[in-house]
């Protein structure tokens, strides 16, 4: 995992009553085999919010060892209103307006998560490629992204 991922690691900002701290520090959370994980680490603890972020991130890094990467196929079925029958693949509409005209722009995107944890993402234009042709050159993008974030985790 990148250094400088936040993966699994929330910020937490909670303001108190007046005349108390509140609540202000890093939250890890991560799941696995349908347990919950969690831990949090307080600024005010760990001596102020970047102290407290890399002993969240060591900690983090420390359980996923431990425990093993997120299990996969828990995300592969997809919800009802997906329209390609593929997650991480959708048809998207974007507009942009000026003095004069609408416009409207039609693609294909494909999005996965890379071996590092950071999401990524590809579009095909339907006014370039067509329809099917967008469509297909999405679905083989994630495809091709997928497997190389497993080949890639798998090298660690």
């Amino acid at each position: 995992m990148a250094k400088t991922s936040n993966r699994n690691i929330s910020r937490i900002d909670i303001d108190g009553a007046p005349g108390t701290k509140g609540t202000h520090g890093y939250q890890v959370r991560l799941m696995r085999a349908g347990k919950a994980v969690s831990k949090f680490f307080s600024d005010s603890s760990h001596k102020g919010k970047a102290k407290a972020l890399a002993a969240a991130r060591a900690h983090r890094d420390k359980l996923v060892k431990k425990l093993g990467p997120a299990e996969s196929g828990a995300h592969d079925v997809p919800s009802s209103r997906n329209t390609s029958g593929v997650v991480g693949v959708r048809r998207r509409e974007a507009i942009r307006e000026t003095d004069s005209y609408i416009y409207y722009h039609y693609f294909w995107e494909a999005s996965w998560t890379d071996a590092d944890g950071e999401r990524q993402k590809r579009n095909f234009s339907v006014n370039k490629y067509g329809e099917e042709e967008a469509k297909t050159m999405a679905l083989a993008a994630r495809k091709k992204g997928v497997a190389a974030a497993k080949r890639a985790r798998k090298r660690r």
